[in-house]
């Protein structure tokens, strides 16, 4: 698998895991008369949203459960918990260094793209 295909797929599986709303929603306007309020230079288009490829995210989060345990782990916190962290604070918040860290990334990715081609030629 060519490994720039492999972090899209990766960045499709985050967006896939931090898709929809998790517990009650906060409201976004107060209740009062000033909540109904409108500028006029509101615009009045649709928010751009992304949609992940909800198949490709759940094929990958199913292939990561398989993988050894600090594989899991320093996946879902490069690309789902600290997306836009450096390296440096991704390990120090699963205290290793910054070299192991991105050890475990190359091995992990590693292992799951061979689970991938695994599960393709089944």
């Amino acid at each position: 698998m060519v490994q720039d295909e492999l972090e899209e797929r990766l960045r499709n599986w985050a967006w896939y895991c931090n898709f929809g709303f998790v517990g009650p929603q906060n409201p976004t306007r107060c209740a009062s008369a000033e909540g109904n309020y409108e500028a006029e230079d509101v615009w009045e288009g649709e928010e751009p949203t992304y949609e992940p490829d909800m198949l490709d995210g759940q094929l990958l989060e199913d292939a990561i459960r398989v993988l050894p345990d600090m594989s899991r782990r320093v996946l879902k916190v490069r690309y789902v918990s600290y997306p836009y962290d450096r390296a440096h604070s991704i390990a120090q918040k699963l205290k290793i260094s910054v070299d192991r860290l991105e050890a475990e990334i190359k091995t992990a990715k590693r292992r799951l793209s061979e689970q991938l081609n695994r599960t393709a030629y089944r």
